[in-house]
């Protein structure tokens, strides 16, 4: 029995092949979102008048209100010094948002604005993470990361710049913790990923790795240039962080993508920019990436665009990459908001039966400049957006108009039912066969007895000609055989009614 994998009553996943341990004209297929083209939000103020930056934060408070902490881009130099801001958005419904006028911080001599940090004018922070602490003390209930520049004096008097903890017990009123930065040698120049990571009791933060964008002299002599990569630590209390590890980077099929021409360079032809890892909160052992891939293999960095990939683990330190490398997010049509860049933004959102995703594109490309001034104030060139999916949805065990099946290895289960999150669309089917550790059918729960599940839903009731109580095999080793046609399977799970 102690082979048998634990899945107790909690949600299970086919984003790897974990619970497939043999199968028949089943592939794991990735599914990629709805990508809405009509930007939620867009640069209208004169502290966004370089648009919309790349590092915004979207949570769903347990009330149901949509909160947003965005990265609004101006012109830097006296009076204001710094050229980013954390900007504050809000929604009833996560499409139309209200920019509030706050009265917080001075924007040229006038609160009349709904900017939330930094302080002063002259200091400058590059976005922010921003997530929800329930555990913490309500005086520090949210928290965030963020690049953050200090004002000149400041730097002079031994202010450092970096990667700066933030706290505040509303949202909206914010103060650095103590001692920032804090990890002092933390790679800040991206949307750093924290959370609370409750099956490790420990803060777990996801940044990018500073000792490969440095190249000493014998790197220079080797031949290796600079890359972006992507490292984790973790932290008991947010305060003392362990020594940062290399936990995924661009391999050698990355590398040795075919281009139509080659720079003379030492860099490699694409890198990682950003991560947006996180633990997926509504399953068992699920953590899922939303890096930026960059592609530069031509002078000046050309193409300099950036999609997004779909990776997934099951400890948050090993990596598979889904749908073959294929973008999870495309770029949108030439000329419009999404052709240049695209960012995952945290978190994702639940919203009934999907989930929301919020990501910034933008029509530039990487290292060009902002178009021309009346687009740069009509916010034509960058925006934030909203992508939508099934839950459960990013990669399915799929079944195709021939049929097939797929056997998962011994599971222990508590419960009394058994839902499945799966799309059998007009003429597909599923049915299920509960299987003990020899192999044989469990009394009542054989194929032949097996009621068919069809159509579309995210919890739909396996049922054995009408019977639906599971209960009596709870707690031993099973093996559930699925058997389909023209079927996709998101997920399974044993739940206690």
């Amino acid at each position: 029995m102690s082979g048998a994998l634990d899945v107790g009553s909690q949600r299970q996943l086919f984003i790897d092949g974990r619970f497939i341990e043999s199968s028949d004209d089943v592939t794991l297929t990735m599914n990629p979102p709805v990508q809405h083209p009509e930007p939620v939000l867009v640069s209208d103020r004169p502290w966004e008048e370089l648009g919309i930056g790349a590092y915004n934060t979207v949570w769903r408070e347990p009330d149901g209100a949509f909160r947003m902490w965005y990265d609004a881009w101006m012109k830097a130099g006296l009076p204001s010094e710094g050229a980013r801001r954390l900007a504050y958005a809000e929604s009833d419904d996560g499409i139309h948002w209200r920019k509030p006028e706050l009265g917080l911080l001075p924007f040229r001599g006038s609160t009349r604005n709904n900017i939330v940090a930094p302080r002063s004018e002259r200091q400058s922070m590059q976005g922010a993470t921003v997530f929800r602490d329930d555990r913490a003390p309500a005086g520090e209930r949210y928290k965030l990361w963020t690049k953050f520049r200090p004002a000149d004096e400041e730097i002079a008097a031994g202010a450092l710049q970096g990667l700066w903890a933030m706290r505040s017990p509303d949202g909206i009123h914010w103060e650095p913790y103590p001692d920032q930065p804090n990890p002092r040698d933390a790679m800040c120049d991206v949307q750093n990923m924290l959370f609370w990571d409750a099956r490790l009791q420990l803060y777990v933060g996801y940044v990018r790795v500073r000792e490969t964008q440095i190249v000493d002299e014998a790197a220079q002599a080797a031949g290796r240039g600079s890359y972006r990569c992507v490292g984790r630590i973790t932290s008991p209390d947010f305060r003392e962080w362990s020594p940062l590890g290399i936990i995924f980077e661009a391999d050698a099929q990355d590398l040795g993508i075919p281009v139509p021409h080659q720079r003379d360079d030492p860099r490699p032809n694409m890198d990682f920019y950003t991560n947006c890892a996180m633990k997926y909160p509504w399953a068992q052992d699920v953590y899922l990436m939303l890096p930026s891939a960059f592609y530069h293999w031509g002078e000046n960095d050309r193409p300099a665009t950036m999609d997004v990939q779909l990776l997934t683990s099951r400890d948050g330190v090993r990596w598979s990459r889904a749908g073959g490398r294929k973008p999870f997010l495309r770029r949108g049509l030439d000329g419009t908001f999404t052709s240049g860049m695209l960012y995952a933004n945290p978190w994702l959102i639940p919203a009934g039966d999907e989930l929301w995703l919020y990501y910034a594109g933008m029509k530039r490309l990487h290292g060009g400049p902002v178009e021309s001034e009346d687009e740069r104030m009509l916010g034509r060139h960058s925006g934030i957006f909203r992508a939508t999916l099934r839950r459960d949805g990013f990669i399915s065990a799929d079944a195709d108009y021939g049929g097939g099946e797929l056997t998962t290895p011994e599971v222990r289960f508590s419960g009394r039912t058994l839902a499945l999150n799966c799309d059998a669309g007009a003429g597909g089917w599923l049915k299920v066969e509960l299987l003990d550790r020899e192999g044989h059918a469990l009394p009542g729960f054989e194929l032949d007895a097996a009621d068919a599940v069809l159509g579309n839903g995210v919890s739909k009731t396996v049922t054995w000609q009408g019977r639906r109580d599971v209960g009596g095999a709870a707690g031993t080793p099973v093996r559930l055989r699925f058997v389909m046609r023209d079927v996709k399977l998101y997920a399974f799970q044993f739940l206690d009614s």
